[in-house]
Formats: C-alpha cells, sequence, structure tokens
C-alpha cells in the first residue's frame, strides 16, 4: 500500500472525492472512472470519503471500512471488495446529501435533449435495462439516481459505473461494446461487476435532458411482453415511491413528482427478453417523446 491523495471525481451532477492507500481499490477506480477527468481534490466535493483498512477487533483484519466526515456509517467489508463498498456506500450518502434535487430510484438513458426515465423497486431488472439501452444507442445519464431538478423540471446525468449482479454480468458482458470491471464475487448481492458507460455519455454528463416518458419495468424470465399504460395520478404516486427523499422534500419533492406525472406519458412494461423490450421501448419513444 502506498498513501494516496484525495481524487476528484465530477459526476455531473454530482462530485465525489475519495482517497484510499489501497492499491488494488485504486487500480479499480482507474478502470471504472478513467474517463472522468482529474479535478481539484480540494475544490468542493458533495460527499467525501476514504477507504482504509479496518483496524481493531481480531474478525476485521483483512477488511476495508469507509469513512466519511469522521464516521463509519456501514460495517468492514473484506478487502478484496474496496470498490462495491465505494460504489454501494457513495451512493448511499449522495441519496442523503443532493437534496436540491428529487432523487428517483431510476435508470436514465436519452436521445438527445429527451429523456426517458426507468423507476424501480431493487430486483426489477432496470440495471440490466438501462445498460442493453444504452449499448442500443441511447445515452446514458444515470442508473442508480434519476436526478430532477424541481425548479427546470430538467433531469441531470449522475454518471456512475452500473453495478450488475449475477446473470446480468454474462448478459451485458457479452455485448461486443461493453466494458465491465472485476467481478467481485459473494457480496452481499451476489456476484457483483461494475459496468462503464461509454465515453461520449461520460463526456456529456453536464448535458440536462427533458423527461419525455417513464416507464416501470419488471423482468419476468421468459415471460410474454405486456405494457399498461398509466393515469397520471398512478403515475405521480408511483414517482414517489420510486424516491429517495421525497418524504424529506415535503411540498416540493410532492410538486415535481406531480408536474413531472403531467407532463409525461407513463406505462409499466412487463417483459422476459431484453431484444423485445427494447424494441417496444423504441416504439413508444418514438411516438409519444
Amino acid at each position: 500500500m502506498t498513501p494516496s491523495a484525495y481524487r476528484l471525481i465530477d459526476l455531473g451532477a454530482a462530485r465525489v472525492a475519495v482517497n484510499s492507500p489501497l492499491n488494488d481499490f485504486n487500480a479499480h477506480l482507474d478502470l471504472v472512472y478513467q474517463h472522468h477527468g482529474d479535478g481539484d481534490p480540494l475544490s468542493f466535493a458533495d460527499v467525501r470519503v476514504s477507504l482504509l483498512p479496518s483496524k481493531g477487533m481480531r474478525f476485521w483484519k483483512g477488511r476495508v471500512s469507509l469513512w466519511s466526515e469522521a464516521t463509519c456509517p456501514f460495517e468492514p467489508y473484506p478487502m478484496r471488495s474496496a470498490l462495491p463498498l465505494f460504489e454501494w456506500g457513495s451512493n448511499w450518502l449522495l441519496a442523503q446529501r443532493l437534496n436540491a434535487y428529487l432523487l428517483l430510484h431510476a435508470g436514465v438513458v436519452a436521445r438527445d435533449d429527451r429523456a426517458l426515465i426507468l423507476p424501480a423497486a431493487p430486483g426489477s431488472g432496470k440495471s440490466t435495462l438501462t445498460c442493453a439501452l444504452h449499448l442500443a444507442g441511447w445515452r446514458f445519464m444515470s442508473d442508480e439516481f434519476g436526478v430532477l431538478d424541481p425548479d427546470s423540471g430538467n433531469l441531470l446525468p449522475l454518471l456512475k459505473p452500473a453495478a450488475l449482479k449475477n446473470r446480468s454480468i454474462a448478459i451485458i458482458g457479452a455485448h461486443p461494446q461493453a466494458r465491465l470491471g472485476p467481478v467481485f464475487p459473494g457480496t452481499r448481492k451476489g456476484d457483483v461487476a461494475h459496468f462503464v458507460p461509454l465515453r461520449d455519455s461520460i463526456v456529456e454528463r453536464h448535458r440536462h435532458a427533458r423527461p419525455r416518458l417513464v416507464i416501470f419495468p419488471r423482468y419476468r424470465d421468459g415471460g410474454t411482453l405486456k405494457c399498461t399504460p398509466l393515469d397520471a395520478a398512478n403515475t405521480a404516486m408511483r414517482l414517489g415511491l420510486n424516491s429517495f427523499n421525497y418524504r424529506t422534500l415535503g411540498a416540493v419533492g410532492f410538486d415535481a413528482v406531480v408536474r413531472l406525472a403531467r407532463t409525461t406519458r407513463a406505462f409499466e412494461l412487463e417483459y422476459g427478453h431484453l431484444s423485445t423490450a427494447i424494441a417496444h421501448i423504441d416504439t413508444l419513444f418514438a411516438e409519444h417523446a
């Protein structure tokens, strides 16, 4: 291990500064954040963290802890899983702190400056579908956070690698343009690998987009395609349920989801095959965006 200064990662809607003496972890950061540039590590960061070897109790030996502002909010992870700890930990911290925006739990992709929002609960196939749409030509804006500016109504990119789990790793990894980081086996969420968005999307991480279509995806293995339109009231309710900070924002959050529901078209999409889902989404977007 060698000392390391803070590294500032510009994600678009937010900036994260990270410091660690762990050589393998820093090499993994170089791989999944190689197109984000190098900002001034002393300038403002929404989240500032350190990944450090755990000390103290004997059973923490060989483990790594995430520290932020003199606190350690999570239990230590095995040293080999430092990157998943950083990704999940920094996501959690961003969800607590970016309250200038409504944060939807959603993938977001765009064509030009028109955006498709994919809100979903964990296990719905959101990450796999978001990455597959990106590889099919959509601009990647986020896999985890739909960052909505309540004032303008625009969506802001938050360009972090997408955490693919278990079967999704092979499905997305089979695409000739896909770039994945190392596979971390046996994490708390199963096997995990991080999908790196294509360089053009990362370069455009400060380019906003106007929400035009909302699709609530639900993957069912081998299932047939089923697409159901949703009215504005149902859409607003489900957007609020799929948000990190809807309740925290109070009236601002309520007004934001109502405005979003009234100015977009929304559907629930159940599917069993990615290619069928992508083709149907392309058709919906052409008709309603």
